[in-house]
């Protein structure tokens, strides 16, 4: 007969790793000739349920399109500061000043805006352009020096960023651990009455092949992860769970 181990304290990362090799046993083993093609199948898709939201969960934050985004508003800070810094060198003294000011202003927020954490650069290209649409002397300089097509852009590429982050953490904030333990209770279910399943056929069969080999193989699965158990309440002073 399986033997019995408690699911609940295994973390999710085990868990899934537990429930997966239990499906890859009775999978090498014919689920057919075990007769438990039903309670196989179920628990293989609240398995892969479990899994997809635990992925989400611990997706990186860091994506291809937001690195694109955050590299498309880096080049258009980048290329200001260049441009206004040429200006500062101007022989006509109304571009030398003007370039000079906006200049000025950008010090303010420190020499590498664009290696600065996601939010924070979020904020200061958001405040470089509040003050230079709305500030009198910002906002002549902008027009003085034609920059107002570069102004357009880093807002724009500013805006489309923090849009993308938002969305992104929003979309990880959808996978809730109350969800993920929920879809675990299920899982629990389905292997428990794939483990009843077996254990009949084992009993009515005395023992047969194929069930001799799979119950052996899963006992011996069962008890590395019991060991597991005992050892990190060893460890951490808890005591290890009954089993069930």
């Amino acid at each position: 007969m399986i033997n019995s181990i408690v699911l609940q304290p295994l973390r999710n990362s085990e868990y899934i790793q537990f429930l997966t090799d239990i499906l890859n046993i009775v999978s090498k083993n014919d689920p057919k000739a075990l007769n438990v093609s039903t309670q196989y199948d179920a628990l293989r898709t609240a398995t892969d349920n479990v899994e997809k939201l635990f992925k989400i969960s611990q997706a990186s934050l860091v994506t291809a399109e937001i690195e694109t985004l955050d590299k498309r508003r880096d080049d258009a800070i980048n290329g200001i500061s260049l441009q206004v810094q040429s200006l500062v060198y101007s022989a006509d003294p109304v571009i030398n000043q003007h370039g000079k000011t906006l200049n000025a202003h950008l010090a303010l927020f420190g020499s590498s805006i664009a290696r600065e954490n996601y939010q924070s650069e979020t904020t200061i290209l958001r405040n470089i352009v509040n003050d230079w649409k709305n500030k009198p002397e910002l906002q002549e300089a902008v027009k003085a020096l034609n920059l107002g097509n570069w102004l357009n852009e880093l807002e724009s590429a500013n805006n489309d960023f923090n849009q993308a982050y938002i969305k992104r953490n929003e979309e990880l904030a959808a996978a809730p651990t109350e969800k993920l333990r929920e879809l675990r209770n299920i899982a629990n279910n389905l292997y428990y009455k794939l483990r009843t399943r077996i254990n009949s056929n084992f009993d009515i069969n005395d023992g047969a092949e194929p069930w001799a080999s799979t119950v052996n193989l899963i006992n011996q699965h069962i008890g590395n992860y019991a060991l597991l158990q005992n050892r990190r309440a060893t460890t951490t002073g808890v005591e290890p769970p009954l089993l069930g």
